[in-house]
């Protein structure tokens, strides 16, 4: 797997919060799948434009419950016109690792894990958040070829 170390600007994004038990991975999928429809939904009446495929914002390491902030990249501009249906926050400017995983969504633990193991041996000091952008629609491509780019920030 190759990791990178990739250097961004401020991200805004929106996003519906949810969270899940960390380990049933059909509970997880069916909160997120609802997360990104109020998502999708808030962003149409709002009058807001998506710069980016859907993302997912992790800003706490898991426990027994899964946090998370499903959503999309909006300019600034349009972060403030975020409604009661959907929050609007930003991702600092700064560095981060990145990698990108195919596979199943089901499989993401493992990539996380080959960059937490990455930044521990290279001696960089991991930080939240971490965050994950879907470039393949699961309805349209086979589980093994889904690509998704992940994000963690050093700090």
């Amino acid at each position: 797997m190759n990791i990178e170390k990739k250097n961004f600007e401020t991200q805004h994004y929106m996003y519906i919060a949810g969270e899940s038990p960390m380990n049933d991975g059909e509970a997880i999928a069916q909160s997120m799948g609802a997360a990104f429809a109020q998502a999708f939904a808030a962003l149409g009446s709002a009058g807001i434009t998506a710069t980016s495929p859907p993302i997912t914002v992790y800003t706490e390491m898991p426990g027994e419950k899964m946090t998370f902030r499903c959503g999309f990249f909006v300019s600034a501009d349009d972060a403030d016109k975020a409604t009661e249906a959907a929050a609007c926050a930003s991702i600092p400017a700064g560095d981060a690792l990145y990698a990108q995983h195919v596979g199943p969504f089901s499989d993401l633990n493992q990539t996380h894990g080959a960059i937490w193991a990455h930044a521990k041996a290279s001696g960089l000091a991991s930080a939240m958040p971490v965050w994950e952008i879907y470039l393949d629609d699961p309805n349209e491509v086979e589980p093994e070829a889904l690509r998704t780019e992940v994000f963690h920030r050093l700090g």
